[in-house]
């Protein structure tokens, strides 16, 4: 029994620190629709194994809704404009995220996201 608890305890705490290395904040570049580049800064922040946040762009901040995190692979949603636009990202070895943005109406595409120092 005292196994099983030991067990139980170093998954939770080793799941606590990746999640932990989620939180701070992030930035990528992207092509707008006018063809010129905008830096894009997510901010994630952690309550235990809830993860909420903000995406701050030239025109303000817009926050993170329907956030899912499973170990270093997390997901969450961003709405604008009446559109949500559904984010998948992984937390890679070199401390970069890798994102994907799937299912918009702008089509799906891919990004790095590097910690902002």
């Amino acid at each position: 029994m005292k196994t099983i608890l030991s067990v139980c305890l170093f998954l939770l705490l080793a799941t606590s620190a990746v999640a932990a290395g989620i939180e701070g904040a992030w930035t990528t570049k992207m092509s707008g629709p006018d063809g010129n580049q905008m830096e894009l800064t997510f901010v994630f922040k952690m309550a235990g194994e809830k993860l909420t946040g903000v995406v701050q762009t030239q025109n303000g901040d817009t926050p993170l809704s329907n956030c899912k995190v499973e170990g270093k692979t997390f997901s969450f949603d961003v709405s604008f404009n009446d559109m949500v636009i559904k984010h998948s990202c992984v937390l890679k070895e070199d401390d970069t995220i890798s994102m994907k943005i799937v299912d918009s109406p702008m089509g799906n595409s891919e990004m790095i996201l590097k910690r902002k120092k």
